[in-house]
């Protein structure tokens, strides 16, 4: 890929640039709420580039170490994070990984995974947090680029754990929590997609034409994001989600890490994503050409900042609560393979302190 750093554009394969802006466009007169469709619909146009393939599908996971300044009872506490990115299959009906010829190839669905890892402590006692996201490329299910088939939440510290789990369905997300604590137990609940937002949903740079509200491909019903999936999102690794300049709004599902710290009800919450542009971020290693994104959402926001070049990784973020984060080191690994003591060097390459026992 060339560099980009210049205008912080990716590189376009037809993927996220046919569906969000033509079929937006297709649709620019059709502004009226549409329920969620029935029925099966054709999902051959959502597959992955041979170039994203030739990356990702290469057996090796993507893992990125980050210094985290975290928020919990109130507090800003020192904390670490590692992101994985992986690609793996899925059972369309389970959405349990694919590890035998068990599940036909009409049942799997291809994804990238990211397994989003917070560690910390809040005064004697520890967290450790992770979000995965299955983000879906193609097969049974996929409807737009890097949808997800399913976001779960576990959240471990020494009161106890809190397991939480969307699974998208025909009339909206399942969602299911295990807690330790009494007022939240065990329960299943459905909620209901939302309706297509009214009036435009993107503008765009001076000069270029504003989008109405993207839709899938056949007009049913509009799609909706997850805060939980935008650092797979903001990275544009199979071309551009959007073009440089332009915002869309967008009904979103907050962070399930941020639902369970605000103790909230799980909702729909209507953002703004926009990609600001271009930029130089500076850190520890010097000055690096980037893309700046936001995310603004009732009164809180938070700021991206990409590689501008691929692969595109996300080198720092940082919200309007003091919380940041910023990259120690990535690597390229089959780390799956690397369980033995001897390994241990690994975690010293990506700068990782937590687990780590006496030399």
């Amino acid at each position: 890929m060339a560099n980009l750093s210049m205008t912080c554009e990716g590189r376009r394969t037809g993927t996220f640039a046919s569906f969000l802006f033509g079929a937006a466009l297709a649709h620019a007169g059709t502004m009226a709420a549409v329920p969620p469709a029935t029925g099966s619909r054709d999902t051959s146009a959502i597959a992955p580039s041979a170039a994203f393939l030739s990356y990702w599908k290469s057996g090796l996971a993507e893992i990125s170490s980050y210094a985290i300044t975290a928020e919990r009872y109130g507090e800003l506490r020192k904390a670490q994070g590692v992101m994985v990115f992986v690609y793996e299959e899925i059972n369309a009906d389970t959405r349990i990984k694919v590890e035998s010829d068990k599940t036909p190839p009409g049942k799997r669905v291809a994804v990238l995974k990211l397994n989003n890892v917070l560690k910390f402590t809040t005064g004697i006692y520890d967290y450790s947090v992770m979000t995965s996201v299955f983000a879906g490329l193609s097969g049974p299910g996929v409807h737009r680029p890097f949808q997800p088939q399913k976001v779960s939440f576990t959240s471990q510290e020494w009161c106890g754990s809190v397991f939480h789990q969307l699974l998208p369905g025909p009339k909206g997300l399942k969602s299911e929590i295990h807690s330790y604590f009494e007022a939240e137990g065990d329960s299943i609940a459905i909620l209901p997609y939302p309706v297509l937002l009214p009036g435009p949903a993107a503008t765009s740079a001076p000069g270029r034409a504003t989008l109405p509200a993207a839709r899938f491909a056949d007009g049913s019903r509009t799609p909706f994001y997850y805060e939980d999936e935008l650092p797979i999102l903001v990275r544009e690794l199979d071309g551009p989600f959007l073009r440089e300049g332009e915002s869309i709004r967008v009904n979103l599902v907050p962070s399930l890490w941020e639902r369970r710290k605000r103790h909230v009800p799980l909702a729909f919450t209507e953002a703004i994503l926009t990609k600001a542009g271009a930029e130089n971020l500076t850190g520890k290693d010097g000055s690096r050409a980037a893309c700046k994104w936001t995310l603004g959402l009732g009164g809180f926001a938070i700021t991206y900042h990409v590689e501008a070049v691929a692969p595109r990784k996300l080198l720092a973020w940082e919200n309007t609560r003091g919380e940041k984060g910023a990259l120690i080191a990535s690597i390229r690994n089959g780390y799956w393979e690397h369980n033995h003591n001897s390994d241990a060097a690994l975690r010293k390459k990506l700068g990782l302190a937590f687990g780590v026992g006496p030399e």
